[in-house]
């Protein structure tokens, strides 16, 4: 059967379209398509230029950058490219108004036609932070992208500007290349998420394998949770490819999160399996023992860890969150049959080499116990301190998500992407649609003046590096057509002046340079554009608000939140992690539910919301002290972590109660640590190793993933060590229950 599902896998396949991101009833999503549905969607590619000496105002530069402008226009899917080369600018001779491109034949220019071109660049609003910083020491070249709906051109498209940025580092050994911009990032995401499935997530297998052989010192208990590992991952990823659906970045951890379920299962079946066989208990026995033990809480870890993440359908904006939710639920109900079936099946039919002997984990196991029951008070003191002292702290995190962070500095993305961040600003934008509702509505002076009011609002902000808003070019136009007189640098008085200003510069302008990436077909609306650099969230969100604080005085019928990928990807980061600490605790009281009636008590039921609530918590006290910036990549941290701190919790506390029946509870507590602490230990030690390689990746989601997981993890153990146990005695009572 997961052979059969297994045969999906083929059909797997990984989206690197950033929209497969959000929900189709996102709100920063559909405010983008409308304003896409009036001005066409743009993705772009961005390269910067620097000269290693120098500024870029030489025939040399200026020529690469000629070159690069022209061989793009001459590629797939490019809808624009806009150059210092290509801009167009614009003056007058007696009555005509020529437009032409800044720069023409660039190693023919004298070197007072460079000084003139460098003067006009760095004093021209609608060029300078855009197309080249304000020092000239970098060019900036912008490539929009057309799609058509498929993904390949996100890829063909990277593929092409890297190789394209190669061929020109070894044309112009004097030049630094860059290049970035929403094609690049989406194709990174892609990229490092399947590098790490291809490697990280093995590596990680690796160690966990090697852990476990120390640890259990049985080559056939390794080798069983191993083929059921395998076998559960199979079916799962198999399901993924049936199903039609396409990872992502973050629907790519799906096979590291199935690993925890299912070697937490097997090692606990293990564990007792191989501890019946060295007390001296036949094979056949010491099996069936194992699985009468282990078979109600095995049961209801993945009842609970099934829960956890179909809660995660509650992150409606997020469908790779939901599809990891769905798929993980439905691999763990498969993990739950084959770490019944399959797992003891195929270690009975293996060789057994485990002779009887004294256990020295077991040994230990009970020395700890005593240790516990003699210092339950104090444990209990300290421990509740410490889970207190942290969950005081977790709260203070803030929520900060910067999309080109996620990709560590030593990777070539995030190293061009910081350097055009820091030169030419732009990664993050707000984009508008300001509408009049009347065709050739742009014209209108009352128009003009309000929406040049705000261009001059936001470059008073802080962060901001450029606007871009359409009458810029009007006050330009009204200056050239004056003379080039300074005093004429404003908007025309009268609505059929603009018109014409605007008519006789679209003459003007060539084939691909046109306005239609700023205005609307019906001249009813223009785009305006805000570019910053990288922001953490609240600075984003916090300018977000003000600028609708802003058309809310000063023009209400024109009032919008803003949108652009950038906004949508920060606001994604909000709603995941909210909706991620929602989702845990309502997962938290299905699970406490799904106890109370399995033990059939509502006080044991209570009891293991302590154990499974803190860790979570605790955890996020513990990032506060090593980050305190939570995002994204933490989203799913609780969902995939509630599986086995579930499972560490309901083993104890099913173990307790199997001798709670007829012993008093600090006997109970002893059965509990000596039939279930060795698997605990073990479990946690071996998923903590694996998940401390995968914190090793260049990736953020899952490098934040591993560390959080593993710090999580860790704490679950403790708190179920030290802080359960007093807990029990102290609320259970001392007597035997008959």
């Amino acid at each position: 059967m997961c052979g059969l599902a297994g045969y999906g896998a083929q059909y797997i396949k990984v989206s690197s379209e950033s929209r497969d991101n959000f929900g189709p009833e996102n709100p920063q999503l559909k405010a983008f398509e409308e304003l896409e549905a009036t001005f066409s969607r743009v993705e772009n590619v961005f390269f910067a230029i620097q000269p290693k000496q120098g500024d870029i105002f030489t025939r040399e530069t200026l020529a690469a950058i000629e070159e690069l402008t022209e061989e793009t226009w001459r590629t797939d899917y490019v809808n624009r490219v806009d150059s210092i080369t290509n801009y167009q600018h614009t003056q007058t001779e007696e009555d005509d108004l020529i437009v032409s491109n800044l720069v023409e034949f660039p190693l023919d220019l004298t070197d007072e036609d460079l000084n003139r071109i460098r003067d006009i660049a760095l004093n021209e609003p609608l060029v300078v932070n855009r197309l080249v910083s304000s020092d000239g020491k970098v060019a900036g070249i912008n490539i929009d992208i057309h799609f058509d709906g498929s993904q390949d051109p996100t890829l063909k498209k990277a593929h092409w500007a890297w190789n394209k940025k190669q061929e020109m580092i070894e044309k112009y050994p004097d030049l630094n290349i860059y290049v970035t911009g929403s094609v690049i990032i989406g194709a990174s995401f892609a990229e490092t998420a399947l590098r790490d499935l291809k490697l990280q997530t093995p590596i990680m297998y690796l160690f966990v394998i090697l852990v476990m052989a120390i640890l259990l010192r049985a080559v056939s208990g390794v080798a069983g949770i191993v083929a059921t590992t395998f076998l559960t991952i199979l079916a799962g990823m198999g399901t993924v490819g049936w199903w039609g659906v396409s990872l992502t970045a973050m629907s790519s951890s799906i096979p590291v999160i199935i690993l925890t379920v299912v070697v937490a299962h097997g090692i606990h079946l293990m564990v007792t399996y191989y501890q019946n066989l060295r007390s001296g208990m036949i094979k056949h026995d010491a099996m069936i023992d194992a699985i009468e033990i282990n078979i109600q809480p095995v049961f209801l870890t993945s009842l609970s860890t099934a829960i956890g993440f179909f809660s995660l359908n509650l992150l409606t904006d997020v469908p790779p969150i939901q599809q990891v939710g769905n798929v993980v639920g439905l691999t763990v109900c498969i993990a739950l049959v084959t770490s019944l079936t399959f797992l003891p099946a195929l270690v009975y039919v293996l060789p057994n080499r485990v002779q009887q002997s004294e256990s020295m984990t077991s040994s230990f196991m009970s020395r700890f116990a005593e240790f516990v029951i003699t210092y339950r008070t104090g444990l209990l003191r300290f421990s509740s301190t410490v889970a207190v002292i942290l969950l005081a702290m977790a709260p203070l995190n803030i929520i900060s998500d910067q999309f080109s962070k996620y990709f560590d500095e030593s990777l070539p993305i995030r190293f061009d992407t910081d350097f055009t961040d820091q030169n030419l600003g732009g990664l993050y934008r707000i984009e508008y649609s300001l509408d009049t509702k009347e065709p050739q509505g742009i014209s209108n002076p009352e128009y003009l003046r309000t929406i040049d009011a705000f261009a001059e609002w936001y470059r008073q902000q802080d962060h901001v590096t450029h606007v871009s808003s359409y009458t810029d070019i009007v006050k330009q136009l009204n200056q050239r057509l004056h003379g080039d007189d300074e005093n004429f640098y404003s908007l025309p008085d009268t609505q059929e002046l603009a018109a014409q200003y605007l008519l006789l510069y679209e003459l003007s302008l060539p084939l691909g340079l046109d306005l239609n990436n700023q205005l609307s077909f019906d001249k009813a609306a223009s785009r305006f554009v805000v570019s910053l650099p990288s922001m953490k969230t609240f600075e984003f969100v916090e300018l977000q608000d003000k600028g609708k604080a802003w058309l809310q005085e000063h023009a209400p019928t024109m009032v919008q939140e803003g949108s652009s990928v950038s906004l949508m990807f920060t606001h994604i980061g909000i709603r995941s992690m909210l909706g991620g600490v929602k989702g845990a605790f309502i997962a938290l009281i299905l699970i406490s539910i799904a106890l109370v009636i399995a033990f059939r008590s509502l006080k044991m039921g209570l009891i293991s919301i302590v154990p499974n609530l803190l860790p979570g918590a605790a955890g996020f006290g513990v990032w506060y002290l090593l980050s305190g910036e939570i995002g994204m990549s933490l989203a799913m941290v609780l969902s995939i972590t509630m599986g086995i701190v579930v499972d560490d919790t309901v083993h104890f506390l099913s173990k307790y109660l199997r001798a709670r029946r007829d012993r008093s509870s600090e006997d109970a507590v002893r059965y509990a640590f000596k039939s279930v602490g060795v698997a605990l230990w073990i479990t946690t030690l071996v998923l903590m190793v694996g998940f401390s390689i995968l914190a090793s990746s260049d990736f953020k989601l899952n490098n934040d993933m591993g560390i959080m997981v593993s710090i999580i993890i860790g704490i679950a153990l403790i708190f179920d060590f030290i802080l359960l146990p007093p807990l029990l005695m102290r609320l259970d009572g001392s007597s035997v229950e008959h």
